[in-house]
Formats: C-alpha cells, sequence, structure tokens
C-alpha cells in the first residue's frame, strides 16, 4: 500500500519538529536544573541561633572561674592584684552579672565582659 500525496520534504519538516521539540524540552530541563543547583547554592548552610543557646548560671560561673584562675596561673601578677582577683571570684554575684553583660550566647560574649570587669584589677610586677 502506498500513500500518495506526501513529499519526501514534508516528511523530513516534520521529523526535524519532533526533533527540535525534544531538545527544546532537553533544554528547559537543563535550565531548570541549573538554576535549581544556583539557588541551592545561594541558600548554602545556614545557622539559627535561638535564646534557647544562651548560657545557663552554671554555664557562666564555670566560665568565670576558669578565665580568673587562668589570670591567676599567669604569674607575674602584684599582691594587690592576686588579692583583688581572689575577692572577685569569692563574692562573684553569677545572676548580677548575667543581668549587667548578659544574656551570654558565647564563651567569647563571658570573656569580653571579665575583661572589662576585671581589666583594672590585673596589674603586673615591673621587671627589674
Amino acid at each position: 500500500m502506498e500513500i500518495s500525496g506526501v513529499s519526501a520534504k514534508a516528511y523530513t519538516s516534520a521529523a526535524a519538529a519532533v526533533d527540535e521539540d525534544e531538545e527544546l524540552k532537553e533544554a528547559e530541563e537543563e535550565k531548570a536544573s541549573q538554576e535549581a543547583s544556583k539557588t541551592e547554592k545561594q541558600e548554602g548552610d545556614k545557622v539559627e541561633l535561638s535564646s534557647k543557646d544562651e548560657y545557663s548560671e552554671t554555664d557562666v560561673e564555670d566560665k568565670v572561674s576558669n578565665y580568673i584562675q587562668n589570670i591567676l596561673a599567669s604569674g607575674n601578677l602584684t599582691d594587690a592584684s592576686i588579692a583583688q582577683l581572689q575577692q572577685y571570684l569569692s563574692t562573684f554575684d553569677v545572676a548580677k552579672f548575667i543581668k549587667s553583660y548578659g544574656p551570654f550566647n558565647s564563651t567569647a560574649e563571658i570573656s569580653a565582659a571579665l575583661y572589662a570587669v576585671t581589666s583594672g584589677m590585673v596589674k603586673r610586677q615591673e621587671e627589674e
């Protein structure tokens, strides 16, 4: 059985249109994939801190004790400086400290507050 009235030109142009449609679909899918990849790269890893990440009074008290013990262990402090630091540590009120300088979300924040409080207490002996 022969089909008449269809030219070879019409057949090839119809096949080319089908191929073109497939290429367009593939190009669109590839473009969508690349955009999704870009979006994922732009979003990246995000860290969100909540108020639940705050240090407790016990944690703050431990950090303060360690900070002052490290200063005392560094040596070369005057006797008056040692006495002031020991007195501060023995009378330390963690609730008052947090209320004045906190809340704290990191050790760096606690250290910065302690530096502000103790910087006047730390005196080094003069080297002779």
